[in-house]
């Protein structure tokens, strides 16, 4: 491996003028450049129109097959070659340049005027539709390719009406309309039936393709089909086709574990793309698709560098729809090196995006918005972004499993992923070198070492087939986890500390602190505690940095567990909601789990804001401690406000109750025990709704200020002498 840790991921995509057998590069690779030269040679060429259409089709003919690339290019010119006068006012003259020059908006406005005026012909109608999908207009590009499918079925193009029907086909599959998606299927097929081999029977085999892929999962069906596609593209001369066939046989082979098969293939696509010889949605989908599937084998440099690409691709060519799909891939990016609050941002646009222009890939960018949440400690947020992925119909795991572990939930979250894991689409197969690692995890933490042992076993056998770092690393730290479970610390640590090398190669940052948490309990059962801290206080300190307070939290744990036992004065206060049990009846369990979330972030913001602690959570009860009494006033009263506040303005907010009391107990971890900790929680326990319960020798500790009532006495459950109490004034 190199210094920067990335040759492991690196393969050659250097060009080449020779084939993957050793024979001279085939025909159909020089046409396209010829015809790639001869539509540079005409935007030059305005003046002598004739003479760069002449070049154009003497080239592209003299290598063979068709000339449907350049044509687009030449129509702004086909009707002055035709004798045809083109008045400099003209918009359907103008727009048709707009459209060559990638000036959407403006060609969308000349053409609209143009069919306003006097009804564009299916060609036009076709280009007007391009121009509204770029512009984000996809009602009417919808509209604009029936249109045009009628109006060359009507003049007896059964190929044009065909070609349109199949890009309906696919628009309104990224829509999950699939009862419309099947109709226009069948209908191109019907408008196919006895056509000679074509562009358009080639896309109706792609279409086959993607079908036998995505839908019946049937691998070696795709792959057969899709090298017949390739095939069938360089007889004809088509390099999107070419492109899309290459595409899907580099899919399909890493699917079914051949990834050394598979990525040159993908790399094969894309550069063919990068010459600009296929049209925009062709080279926006290998992008795509080369990228995602870089991701589903933890090869992030390969990813990284082809998603910085297609964003300047988009950039040149002024390009719409497609940022969606680079926006989430960016974003899994940046999420990966720790930037979590850049990459929720990029996380967001990418789902605000996508929404409008293909929902059925919403899923994912909800997925990595949930992701970059859950890491953030934002765990309310993640199950809002988590949710609106199963509203568009996508399994959002594993970050949904793993939530459910953040939220005390093992059994659930072994479910949600042993449910995907059961899972046979080629979307969950492609992507097992990033579920298994939360499988073992999860495993773990209900005890299901066997489980555990099976994964761990998949997730070897995929980091061998993929040879990424990325995966290489999650191999290595599931393996140490379960070393580490299984009682044999110095495996434990060899495995970790490998990971550990690993997630810093390619710059993970969170990752790596997870692992080198794994590493300090490690280090503390192999009875080493100097390098336990060590590790310890660096996880802690990094995941301080990246903004992941939960992380965070569960670090300081452990580093307050490794301490021996201590007496130490603290302030305690106890918190809950009174009659909780009425409020799950009436609101339900969703309405429930939605106000104790938002009542958990208020408690948790107010601990922030007066140096509180959370000591334990359970249900709607906080046990928290401060460093002296003030403190734990300040924050009572603040939390009390915040309530009322919410109350007024928006109609209702639960109503808690506050105990707060001074007093030694015995520190053991980050866990306080004693009868002062007993006396605080019985303080609680006495205060009514909306009532801050403070014992008398603490009040007298913080001096004026405070509005408070006169002292009462009561006698506390489990305290032999009666407690002299006084109620804090918050309003």
């Amino acid at each position: 491996m190199c210094a920067n840790g990335w040759a492991r991921d690196r393969h050659p995509i250097g060009v080449d003028i020779r084939s993957s057998a050793d024979r001279p590069l085939p025909f159909h690779h020089l046409r396209h450049t010829f015809a790639t030269l001869a539509i540079r040679g005409l935007d030059r060429a305005s003046s002598r129109p004739g003479g760069a259409i002449a070049t154009a089709c003497t080239l592209a003919r003299g290598y063979g097959g068709s000339l449907r690339v350049v044509a687009s290019r030449l129509a702004g010119w086909t009707c002055r070659e035709a004798g045809m006068s083109a008045v400099s006012g003209d918009p359907l003259f103008l727009g048709r340049e707009a459209l060559s020059a990638r000036q959407w908006e403006r060609a969308y406005d000349l053409l609209s005027s143009a069919d306003a005026e006097r009804g564009l012909p299916p060609a036009d109608l076709e280009r007007l539709s391009e121009a509204a999908c770029w512009t984000r207009r996809y009602d009417d590009m919808l509209e604009l390719l029936e249109r045009a499918e009628a109006g060359y079925e009507r003049d007896g193009d059964r190929r044009g009406a065909a070609r349109m029907a199949l890009a309906l086909t696919r628009e309104h599959y990224q829509r999950n309309h699939d009862a419309v998606m099947g109709g226009w299927l069948a209908r191109a097929a019907k408008l196919l039936e006895g056509q000679p081999d074509c562009h358009e029977t080639g896309l109706l085999l792609w279409m086959k393709v993607r079908g036998l892929l995505l839908v019946a999962n049937d691998v070696a069906g795709a792959l057969d089909h899709a090298r017949e596609l390739v095939e069938f593209a360089q007889r004809l001369g088509d390099p999107d086709l070419e492109a899309l066939g290459l595409l899907d046989q580099g899919h399909a082979l890493i699917t079914a574990g051949r990834v050394r098969e598979g990525l040159p293939l993908l790399d094969q696509a894309t550069a063919l793309a990068m010459t600009g010889a296929t049209e925009l949605s062709t080279t926006g989908t290998v992008y795509c698709a080369t990228i995602f599937a870089c991701r589903n084998i933890g090869d992030w440099q390969r990813a990284s560098e082809w998603t910085n690409e297609s964003l300047r691709w988009c950039d040149r060519n002024s390009v719409s729809g497609f940022p969606g799909l680079c926006r989430l891939h960016r974003a899994e990016i940046i999420r990966m090196r720790g930037s979590l609050a850049e990459a929720e941002r990029d996380a967001q646009d990418a789902c605000d995006e996508l929404l409008a222009w293909a929902p059925r890939w919403a899923g994912w960018a909800y997925h990595e918005l949930g992701e970059v949440r859950r890491r953030r400690g934002d765990l309310q947020g993640a199950r809002t972004a988590f949710g609106r992925a199963l509203d568009v119909g996508f399994d959002p795991q594993p970050g949904l499993a793993l939530l459910r572990l953040d939220e005390a939930d093992p059994a659930g979250a072994l479910a949600a992923i042993n449910r995907r894991m059961a899972d046979r689409d080629a979307f969950t197969q492609e992507s097992r070198a990033l579920l298994l690692p939360a499988q073992v995890t999860i495993a773990l933490a209900v005890g299901d070492l066997d489980l555990a042992r099976t994964a761990v076993a998949e997730l070897g056998d995929v980091a061998a087939a993929c040879d990424t770092t990325a995966v290489l690393a999650g191999a290595s730290a599931a393996r140490g986890a379960l070393a580490l479970a299984e009682e044999r610390p110095s495996e434990a640590i060899a495995a970790l500390r490998e990971a550990w090398r690993l997630w810093c190669d390619v710059g993970a940052r969170f990752d790596a602190a997870q692992t080198r948490t794994l590493l300090g309990q490690a280090y503390g059962v192999s009875g080493d505690p100097f390098a336990a801290r060590l590790d310890l206080d660096g996880a802690r300190a990094t995941f301080a940095e990246l903004g992941a307070p939960l992380e965070e939290q569960r670090v300081q744990r452990l580093l307050a567990g490794m301490a021996p036992s201590a007496r130490e004065i603290q302030t305690f206060m106890f918190t809950d909601i009174v009659d909780s049990t009425r409020l799950v009846e009436l609101l339900g369990d969703d309405g429930w789990d939605s106000l104790l979330s938002w009542h958990d972030r208020a408690v948790r913001d107010a601990l922030a804001a007066h140096h509180g602690r959370e000591v334990k959570h359970e249900g709607d009860g906080f046990f928290t401690v401060f460093p002296d009494p003030r403190s734990a006033l300040n924050c009572a009263i603040a939390l009390q406000r915040t309530l009322d506040v919410h109350r007024r303005e928006h109609g209702f907010a639960p109503r808690i109750r506050v105990g707060i009391h001074a007093a030694e107990a015995i520190r053991r971890g980050g866990d306080f025990f004693g009868q002062g900790v007993h006396v605080a929680a019985r303080v609680a326990a006495a205060a009514g709704a909306g009532q801050v319960l403070v014992t008398a020798p603490t009040m007298a500790t913080v001096g004026d200020g405070y509005v408070a009532s006169e002292p009462k006495s009561l006698r506390l459950k489990g305290v032999t002498e009666p407690v002299h109490l006084i109620e804090l004034g918050w309003q």
